[in-house]
C-alpha cells in the first residue's frame, strides 16, 4: 500500500504514469574480452544485450553480447526515446526475429529469466504476437506488447523454470510479426526444481471467527499510518472476522472508537499481516479479492521487507500488488518503491482499466517475483513490470531478501481523500483466498 510508514523523507522523484526512471543515458560500451560463454551462477547473472560489443549500464553492471546465446534473428536499432528506464539501451538494441536461447548454468536449480523487450517499430495491437517456452514448457502465450505496454516502452517477460540438465533451453516462438527482444537476464533464484505450494489461505471456518493466527497477525491503532489516514485498526469481529462461506470479511465502520493507542478515532477497520508467521524470498503470489466503493475507501494487497524493523521504511522494500481508491472503481493500482543512496525513495508503477470494475467483483491480483524483477497483473493479465536493470546508479534494489504480505482496507488519507456523506458504511473488503507458491 503506497507511502507507509514514511518517517523517511520522500524524494521529490515522481512517476506521473508508469515508472519515474526513464532517463536518456548512453550505453559505455566495454573493450575486453569476455570468457566463452559463461554459465549461471548463484551469484552470477548472466546478463546479455542484443549488440556487438559488452556494454555497461547506469549501475555499472556489464551486459554481453547475446551472439554465443541466442539462436536466430538478427540485430536490429531503434533512436526511439524508451520510457521506463534509465538504460535504454537495453531496449534499443534488440534481436529481431529471435528463436530461442541456449544459457548454461553451473548446478540445477530454478531459474529465474527476465527479457526485455519494448515495441520500437510502430506495430499495432496483434501485429506483432508470439510465445516463449522454457524447457518444454509453456512460460508466456500471447505476448503482445505494443497491446499491453504501448510504444516505445520499457516491458518484460518474466518467469522462473527449473534445470536439471545444465542447459537452459528457450524457445521463442512466433504467432504473428517477428519476435523482437532486447535483452536476456538470467538470474539463479534456489536449489529447488520443483514448484510447491508455500502458503495457502481460503479462510474456511465459521462465521465470525479470526482469521488463522497460525497464518495472521492484527496491526491495532490509529495513529495515521505515516498517511494521515482516518481510521483506528482493530481485532474485533465488527471488524475482522470470516464470514462462514469461505471469506475473510474486514469491515470499515463510521464510529467514534479510541484504540489500544489511546487515539480517538471516527473510523474502525483492520489490517492483518503474516510477519513472523509466514515470509517468502521470490515467487508467484496471489489473493482473490473483491473490494468495495465509495470515495475514501482504499483497499490493499501488498508485501514489506521482513527488515523493515531493522533498516526501515523505503530501504526494506515495498511491494502494493493491489491497490484501489473507492472513488475510482473502474482503475487499479500496482506501485513498487525502493530505497536511494541519498536517503529518499524510488518507484516504479502503473494502473489499469480492466473490462470489469475491480468494485463490487472478485479478482485475482497477482505477483511474480525474482532476483532481478518484479511483475504484477489482474486475472492473470500482467499491467506492471519494473527490473532492477531499469534502475539509475542512484536507486537500489532493495527486493532480493525476504517479504510478507499484508491485506488492509484504510480509510482517508494522503492519497484517497477523506470519506463523505455518500460514503457507504460499513464497506467490506472481501478475501476469498491467499496462495503463494516458489
Amino acid at each position: 500500500m503506497s507511502v507507509r510508514f514514511r518517517l523517511h523523507r520522500r524524494a521529490a522523484v515522481t512517476t506521473a504514469a508508469a515508472v519515474a526512471l526513464t532517463a536518456t543515458l548512453a550505453p559505455l560500451p566495454i573493450a575486453r574480452a569476455q570468457s566463452p560463454v559463461p554459465s549461471v551462477r548463484a551469484n552470477q547473472p548472466i546478463r546479455l544485450v542484443a549488440a556487438k560489443v559488452p556494454m555497461q549500464d547506469a549501475s555499472s553492471h556489464l551486459w554481453s553480447p547475446d551472439s554465443p546465446y541466442a539462436v536466430g534473428g538478427r540485430l536490429v536499432k531503434s533512436i526511439a526515446q524508451v520510457s521506463g528506464t534509465a538504460n535504454p539501451f537495453l531496449y534499443q538494441f534488440a534481436r529481431k526475429g529471435v528463436t530461442g536461447y541456449r544459457v548454461p548454468v553451473h548446478t540445477p536449480g530454478m531459474y529465474f529469466v527476465n527479457l526485455y523487450t519494448a515495441e520500437l517499430r510502430g506495430a499495432h495491437p496483434g501485429r506483432r504476437v508470439w510465445d516463449v517456452t522454457a524447457e518444454g514448457h509453456a512460460s508466456a502465450t500471447a505476448i503482445d506488447v505494443a497491446h499491453t505496454a504501448g510504444p516505445d516502452r520499457a516491458w518484460h517477460i518474466m518467469f522462473s523454470v527449473p534445470v536439471t540438465d545444465g542447459m537452459l533451453n528457450l524457445h521463442v516462438v512466433r504467432r504473428v510479426g517477428a519476435p523482437m527482444i532486447g535483452a536476456v537476464e538470467v538470474d539463479y533464484q534456489s536449489a529447488n526444481v520443483v514448484r510447491r505450494e508455500l502458503f495457502n489461505d481460503d479462510f474456511n471456518g465459521p462465521a465470525g471467527r479470526a482469521p488463522s493466527p497460525l497464518r495472521w497477525r492484527t496491526d491495532r491503532g490509529g495513529k495515521g499510518w505515516g498517511n494521515n489516514e482516518l481510521q483506528s485498526y482493530t481485532a474485533r469481529p465488527r471488524n475482522l472476522a470470516l464470514d462462514g462461506h469461505g471469506h475473510l470479511f474486514i469491515t470499515a465502520r463510521r464510529e467514534r472508537f479510541t484504540g489500544s493507542d489511546g487515539v480517538t478515532r471516527d473510523y474502525t477497520s483492520a489490517r492483518v499481516k503474516t510477519q513472523k508467521r509466514f515470509s517468502f524470498q521470490y515467487g508467484h503470489a496471489v489473493a482473490r479479492v473483491l473490494v468495495p466503493k465509495g470515495r475514501g475507501l482504499w483497499p490493499a494487497f501488498w508485501a514489506l521487507g521482513d527488515n523493515i524493523n531493522s533498516v526501515g521504511w523505503p530501504l526494506c522494500g515495498e511491494i502494493d500488488i493491489m491497490e484501489n481508491l473507492g472513488s475510482q472503481p473502474h482503475i487499479v493500482h500496482a506501485v513498487v518503491h525502493g530505497g536511494q543512496t541519498s536517503g529518499g525513495t524510488w518507484l516504479a508503477g502503473a494502473p489499469l482499466k480492466p473490462a470489469l470494475s475491480v468494485a463490487g467483483n472478485y479478482h485475482d491480483y497477482g505477483l511474480v517475483w525474482g532476483p532481478s524483477g518484479i511483475a504484477m497483473s489482474i486475472d492473470n493479465r500482467t499491467y506492471m513490470t519494473v527490473a532492477s536493470g531499469d534502475l539509475g546508479p542512484q536507486d537500489l534494489w532493495n527486493f532480493t531478501h525476504s517479504f510478507h504480505l499484508l491485506l488492509n482496507l484504510a480509510v482517508g488519507g494522503d492519497w484517497p481523500g477523506s470519506p463523505t456523506s455518500r460514503t457507504p458504511f460499513p464497506a467490506v473488503m472481501s478475501v476469498d483466498s491467499v496462495r503463494v507458491t516458489g
